[in-house]
């Protein structure tokens, strides 16, 4: 096994010798980094020793004398500290300890993946994904590289100076609908965005309108994990969005497509052609799964402009034994951490559940998100989207949706009306060229007295 009992033994003598080294080491060691069992005691005994009274060897001893039979008692402590080339090399000592344990686990976990390759009709890609998950583990970030406020103030009084000049530009990747991008500054780095609705309300529609707007107008890579419907459908709705061809054009161009149809496909397909657009459409997906892909991605793009999961509910947890609730918190929380990780906002879409169907007032709130508690904890912004027109076919503006800002960390929450076209799965702004456009496609069955407020543009 991998490990070094002399950088052990020095970092123990070095702070015997000299306990203000006890915080340093502290900040890069932990006492299960130590492989032998009395260097784990005695490193937590010092810990607790640091605490309190302070750091020497007969209290240490004091501490640990269950284990002298291994060191030697307190003149094996003594003889410890003579033979501890120098204390003020403790941080030396303790990454050298460190570094020998990120190498025992992950031979323990090359170990472990050995052995499951050798378990007859094991699933090569799902051993993949745990090697990566458990790598990933091994080389868990530590407490030493954080830093406290003091040390990186004025960096950040310099990035707000740049923001306040012109030099940074505030918002994050675009909507591209810019009554919501004014609302939210466009969605940000480590944001988990829960984006909840009822079935066929039109969460896909958003999805696609939103990989169209990043990845195939902002050209940032985007990766979709879509487990309900085939990649082939998914890009049809982008490619919807994108172009404004109709989805019945795409699903059946022999009948709907015409020439000047073929010429805005030929342009979107150039488009995507160059994108870094990736739709993963393998059914039964986990959190666990999901991070591994999302992270190779991340490594073959160099960055990620976001990543959208559909749906929540769908999503299959690494343990499927907990009930369902601590499944649907595992989702949310392994979403969240997973925009940390990529360093890019997360997507997450979710069904709301039926209690909005019983008021008289049907637009979701937060709490009619299925298992709620969890996505509003664990979520950044939670957007809904919402249509009277699935539950009221003869209202006045059936194109007209939406978009529900129901919590903003870093900002204020409110309602941005967009024009929904679902037979192109495509939103835009609610400007009156838009809804007069739509109206003229589809008019409405009944012509409205007045145009609702909701709705002036």
């Amino acid at each position: 096994m991998i490990y070094s009992q002399e950088a052990e033994a020095s970092l123990i003598g070095a702070c015997l010798l000299d306990p203000s080294q006890v915080d340093v080491a502290s900040a890069i060691v932990a006492a299960e980094d130590f492989y032998l069992t009395h260097h784990r005691a005695m490193w937590s005994a010092i810990q607790q020793l640091a605490m309190g009274d302070g750091v020497d060897v007969v209290s240490l001893h004091e501490l640990v004398i269950d284990y002298q039979g291994e060191y030697g008692g307190l003149q094996g402590l003594v003889e410890l500290t003579r033979n501890t080339p120098n204390p003020q090399h403790a941080k030396h000592y303790a990454e050298a300890v460190h570094d020998k344990a990120l190498r025992r686990r992950l031979q323990i976990s090359l170990d472990e993946l050995g052995e499951r390759l050798k378990v007859p009709n094991s699933e090569l890609a799902e051993v993949i994904d745990q090697a990566q998950a458990k790598l990933a583990g091994v080389m868990g970030q530590r407490a030493g590289k954080v830093k406290p406020v003091g040390d990186w103030l004025l960096s950040w009084v310099d990035e707000l100076d740049a923001r306040f000049n012109g030099q940074i530009d505030p918002m994050g990747v675009l909507f591209n609908i810019p009554e919501l991008d004014a609302k939210t500054s466009g969605m940000h780095p480590e944001d988990l965005i829960v984006l909840g609705g009822e079935s066929g309300m039109g969460k896909t529609v958003v999805a696609a309108h939103i990989l169209d707007s990043v990845c195939l107008r902002q050209n940032k890579p985007a990766v979709m994990f879509q487990l309900e419907m085939r990649k082939e459908q998914v890009l049809n709705r982008v490619m919807g969005s994108h172009t404004g061809i109709k989805l019945d054009a795409l699903k059946n161009p022999q009948r709907h497509m015409d020439s000047e149809g073929w010429q805005q496909i030929t342009a979107g397909v150039k488009v995507a052609k160059e994108a870094g657009l990736v739709i993963d459409d393998r059914p039964g997906l986990t959190p666990t799964q999901m991070r591994a892909a999302a992270k190779r991605w991340k490594e073959h793009y160099g960055e990620l402009g976001c990543v959208i999961i559909d749906h929540a509910g769908i999503v299959q947890p690494d343990d499927k034994s907990i009930p369902r609730e601590q499944q649907m918190a595992e989702v949310s929380k392994s979403a969240k951490i997973l925009a940390k990780e990529l360093s890019c906002p997360v997507i997450l879409l979710a069904q709301i559940n039926r209690e909005n169907t019983k008021r008289g007032d049907k637009r979701p709130v937060m709490s009619d998100l299925r298992e709620s508690a969890s996505l509003e904890h664990n979520a950044d912004m939670i957007l809904f989207i919402y249509r009277e027109a699935k539950h009221n076919p003869d209202c006045a503006y059936p194109g007209v949706a939406e978009l529900i800002v129901a919590k903003q960390r870093d900002g204020e929450v409110g309602t941005v009306n967009v024009v929904c076209d679902l037979s192109r799965s495509r939103l835009l702004p609610a400007t009156a060229e838009n809804i007069s456009a739509y109206h003229r496609e589809f008019p409405p069955q009944a012509a409205p007295a007045a145009e609702p407020e909701r709705f002036a543009v």
